[in-house]
């Protein structure tokens, strides 16, 4: 199961940005990357090279043109993370992977609600045209208006739009897959904020779906057991438990299960 890094004390993390904004300096030469479809990112780096300015532009979001204040953290010996934080999580918006077969550092920005970083190149041309005072100027308007803070806030309403979505996805190969509706519901009560921030809900309560769906389509025989299983009830509680009552599947699954897919497959092999 994915699980996202822990939630951040945002009043602490605004206060520290809003000190660091007081004396920030940066270093001379900022470099500008290039995407397809128009994506571009910025990174300015402080002269002490343990924080950057990052800022991109080109896409359809609300993260589009804002600056953020980002801490370099290394994750392994082959990669430096910028990360910042966005929806009550810190978020590596910018990763530079050092990659011998690509002959050096390959820069890759990763942008919300993608699986998937896009690969930057760097523009020698954009970076010397750069302006250091532009970019600043920007960061601190925006931190008086607030951008950066609004975006740091956890906003439930929207991350459970999103787990709704995925999990709408789920059910949906399932239903092709198996030829009969499949629906998942959750018990959201059972689901506090550090769950949602801290948990891939959707994979966590998607699961049963997902089997389902690879159960139907390696094995066309369990197309009929399957139309009697259209009802799936998630919600997390102490002990991983499932059963199948008046057509329906309970599942309750908790964090520190292992091996919840093969725990629901065997399961839905026995029935």
């Amino acid at each position: 199961m994915r699980i996202f890094f822990r939630p951040l004390a945002l009043s602490l993390a605004g206060l520290c940005a809003a000190m660091a904004a007081q004396a920030l300096e940066l270093a001379k030469y900022p470099q500008v990357f290039v995407a397809p479809q128009g994506v571009e990112v910025v990174l300015a780096p402080t002269a002490d090279g343990k924080q950057a300015l990052v800022r991109v532009s080109g896409i359809n979001d609300p993260i589009d043109q804002v600056v953020f204040l980002s801490q370099l953290e290394q994750r392994g010996s082959a990669r430096e993370v910028y990360a910042t934080t966005l929806d009550g999580r810190s978020y590596g918006l910018l990763q530079k992977q050092n990659q011998a077969y690509r002959n050096g550092d390959h820069y890759v920005v990763y942008l919300p609600g993608k699986r998937d970083g896009v690969p930057l190149a760097f523009s020698e041309e954009k970076s010397k045209a750069f302006k250091l005072a532009d970019l600043l100027a920007s960061y601190k308007g925006q931190q008086k208006q607030g951008l950066q803070d609004k975006l740091a806030r956890f906003d439930r309403n929207k991350r459970l739009a999103s787990v709704q979505a995925e999990l709408a996805k789920a059910d949906q190969d399932a239903t092709a897959a198996c030829g009969t509706p499949v629906k998942t519901n959750v018990d959201w009560a059972t689901i506090d904020d550090e769950k949602l921030q801290s948990l891939s809900i959707g994979s966590f309560c998607g699961v049963v779906a997902s089997e389902l769906e690879a159960m139907c389509r390696n094995t066309p025989a369990f197309k009929s057991t399957a139309s009697g299983l259209g009802l799936v009830q998630c919600k997390f509680a102490p002990q991983l438990k499932i059963r199948v009552e008046n057509q329906q599947v309970l599942f309750s699954t908790e964090k520190d299960a292992p091996n919840q897919e093969e725990f629901v497959r065997q399961f839905l092999r026995n029935l």
